[in-house]
């Protein structure tokens, strides 16, 4: 896996925003986590109601 840069500059940025890319996931991943579990108390709830 060689890639060739054309100046260090674009090699930092890329690798900043792979970082950014990586941590913007990760905290997207926790975000969605702690909606569904907040949320599937109020779902199970609902379908109790429903059935």
């Amino acid at each position: 896996m060689d890639i060739k840069w054309k100046n260090k500059l674009e090699k930092y940025i890329s690798i900043t925003g792979f970082i950014a890319g990586v941590i913007g996931l990760i905290y997207f991943g926790v975000y969605a986590y702690q909606l569904v579990n907040a949320r599937s108390s109020e779902v199970l709830q609902l379908l109790e109601r429903i059935f």
